[in-house]
């Protein structure tokens, strides 16, 4: 079985994918931290690294960042 980090970035790649719009941190923690899949910490890791291997990039905007998935990440 994969390892739970791993299946939490391909749903937020998926989430990503599937938006017309950027996500900002605040909609992707609360969608896991709300139906208690992970911790907000581990979130945090599984975006950091998605970012880190260039399938997400971001966008900061006053006190907001928005998440893009990039065409390295995309699912389709």
């Amino acid at each position: 079985m994969a390892e739970p980090i791993t299946l939490y970035k391909l749903m937020i790649l998926s989430m990503l994918d599937h938006s017309e719009a950027p996500l900002t941190n605040t909609l992707l923690s609360d969608f896991f931290l709300g139906k208690e899949y992970t911790t907000y910490f581990t979130i945090q890791q599984a975006i950091s690294e998605l970012i880190s291997a260039e399938l997400v990039r971001t966008e900061s905007t006053h006190n907001n960042t928005h998440y893009y998935i990039t065409p390295a990440g995309s699912l389709s």
